[in-house]
C-alpha cells in the first residue's frame, strides 16, 4: 500500500471521521459480563434447585430417624408410636419444642440412660431435627407432617436409607447464600451491560483540517483550547484534558477522556497535543533550523582571504 493509501486512511488526517467502539475493550467486557451472569445463573440454580433437593433428602433422612426413635419411645409409653407420631400443627410444635427451657430439658434427658423419659426425650429431639429440616426447605406445614400410618411410612423410609448416603444437612445460610451471589452477580452484570450500551452511545468526531475534536457532549475543542493534557493515568488508557478559560461552553472544566473504550481517540489526542505542546527538541530544531542556513549562505573567512 503506498504512503498516499495510507494516509488516506489514517484517523489523524481523515477529513471528517468518527470514533468505532473499540472491538477489543467490548469483547473484553462482554465475556465478563457473561462470565458474572453465568455465576449468578448458576447460584439460583442452586439456591431454586439443587440446595433445596439436598435439603428435602435430609429431611427425609430426619423422618426416617424420628420415626425409628419413635417406635423406640413405644415401650417407654405404650401406644406413642401410633398416637403421637403425626404432627397436625407443625409450626406451633416448632415453637413449643425450640423454646430454650424444652430444648435444655429434653437434651438432657435424651443423653440420661436413667431418666424415665429418656426414650420419649430422644424422640422429641429427633422431631425437632425433622421439624428444622422441613422449615429450612419451606415445608413446615401439615401436608407434610401429617403421617397416616406410621408403620407402613417407616418401613419405606428403612428401605430407602439402610444403604443410602447421610446427606449433608441443609441451612437457611446457605440457601440465603446461594440467593445473595445470584443477586450481586446479576445486578452487576446488568450495570456492566448497561455501561456497554452507554459507552456505544458516546460519539467522538474528529475534523483533519483544523483538527476539531467533538466529544460526547456535544462540545468540539482544538488544540488552542487545550490548557494541559494531564496524562497521570495514562497508563489505564485515561487522559485529563484540562479547557482553557477562554472557552466558549467548556472552558476551566477539566474532561475525562478514555482512550481504550474507542478506536482512533488516543490518535487525535495526542496529535492535538503535538500541535499545542510542541516538544522541547522540536523548539530547540526550530531555533537552530534559522541560524545553521544563515551560516551556510555566508563565505568562510578563508573564502574571502583567498579571493
Amino acid at each position: 500500500m503506498s504512503d498516499q493509501k495510507q494516509e488516506q486512511l489514517s484517523p489523524v488526517t481523515s477529513d471528517c471521521a468518527k470514533a468505532p467502539i473499540n472491538p477489543r475493550w467490548a469483547l473484553k467486557l462482554s465475556v465478563i459480563t457473561i462470565v458474572i451472569f453465568i455465576v449468578g445463573a448458576w447460584g439460583f440454580w442452586d439456591a431454586s434447585s439443587v440446595y433445596p433437593k439436598r435439603g428435602e433428602r435430609y429431611a427425609q433422612w430426619a423422618k426416617w430417624q424420628y420415626l425409628e426413635q419413635s417406635k423406640r419411645a413405644n415401650s417407654e409409653d405404650f401406644g406413642i408410636f401410633i398416637r403421637d407420631t403425626s404432627v397436625a400443627n407443625p409450626s406451633e410444635e416448632y415453637t413449643r419444642l425450640n423454646e430454650p427451657e424444652t430444648q435444655t430439658r429434653n437434651l438432657t434427658d435424651a443423653q440420661d440412660s436413667s431418666s424415665n423419659r429418656n426414650l420419649r426425650a430422644s424422640m422429641l429431639v429427633a422431631r425437632m431435627n425433622w421439624l428444622d429440616a422441613l422449615k429450612v426447605i419451606g415445608h413446615l406445614d401439615p401436608e407434610y407432617t401429617v403421617i397416616e400410618t406410621p408403620e407402613r411410612e417407616l418401613e419405606t423410609l428403612k428401605l430407602e436409607w439402610q444403604s443410602a448416603k447421610l446427606p449433608k444437612p441443609l441451612s437457611n445460610f446457605d440457601l440465603i447464600v446461594q440467593w445473595m451471589i445470584m443477586a450481586v452477580c446479576w445486578t452487576v452484570a446488568l450495570l456492566m451491560f448497561v455501561h456497554i450500551l452507554k459507552v456505544k452511545t458516546k460519539k467522538y468526531a474528529w475534523v483533519s483540517d483544523t483538527m476539531a475534536l467533538t466529544l460526547p457532549n456535544g462540545g468540539t475543542i482544538t488544540p488552542d483550547d487545550l490548557e494541559e493534557v494531564d496524562k497521570r493515568k495514562w497508563d489505564k488508557f485515561i487522559v485529563f484534558l484540562k479547557i482553557k478559560s477562554s472557552h466558549d461552553s467548556l472552558g476551566g472544566k477539566e474532561i475525562s477522556v478514555d482512550t481504550y473504550q474507542h478506536l482512533y481517540v488516543e490518535e487525535w489526542i495526542l496529535a492535538m497535543e503535538e500541535k499545542a505542546f510542541p516538544s522541547q527538541e522540536d523548539e530547540n530544531e526550530a531555533e537552530t533550523a534559522p541560524a545553521q542556513s544563515n551560516d551556510s549562505s555566508e563565505p568562510s573567512d578563508s573564502s574571502a582571504t583567498e579571493d
